[in-house]
């Protein structure tokens, strides 16, 4: 990995791999309207409210075609409930859907907590889905519905369209 600053205004080119923390989601090159982002993380690194900025933030007014949640690890917790909630915040944290991508209802335990259910993809029904996110920017926040989870990594999988 290698950094070069050739134009003497303090902006640097950088050349090789780069390690990035995947929590934070990452648009996928497209040729098409439909953009796609992909956020990776574990129970213990959820995306969530931060002050870093570094999280992907899905325009005002667009339309989420899709949510998808794909299971890497199962998902487990002491309590052994494992419901998830996946929505958009603001960058302010002021919440604009907490469960508008993915519900209770689509990763309840019994669908995300068994070896088993490893690659099982699970498809999005929140109120946000085929609609628009409203007037302002939405960053994605994933929540337990406990707060002892123990285990489990996933891959959360979102389509939309600008305004």
């Amino acid at each position: 990995m290698a950094y070069e600053n050739n134009a003497g205004l303090g902006v640097l080119n950088h050349y090789g791999p780069r390690e990035t923390t995947k929590k934070y989601g990452g648009e996928y090159g497209t040729k098409t309207s439909v953009k796609t982002v992909e956020w990776e993380f574990a129970y213990n690194n959820l995306p969530g409210e931060s002050t870093s900025a570094l999280e992907y933030s899905i325009p005002a007014n667009a339309r989420i075609v899709s949510a998808k949640f794909i299971v890497d690890s199962p998902w487990t917790s002491t309590s052994g409930t494992t419901d998830l909630l996946v929505g958009l915040n603001d960058k302010d944290g002021n919440v604009i859907d907490a469960d508008g991508l993915l519900t209770a209802v689509n990763l309840v335990d019994t669908a995300i907590e068994d070896a088993a259910d490893v690659g099982t993809v699970v498809e999005g029904t929140g109120a946000l889905v085929g609609a628009s996110i409203g007037a302002v920017a939405g960053e994605v926040v994933i929540a337990p519905n406990v707060d002892d989870l123990t285990a489990g990594a996933g891959r959360l999988i979102v389509e939309y369209t600008k305004a």
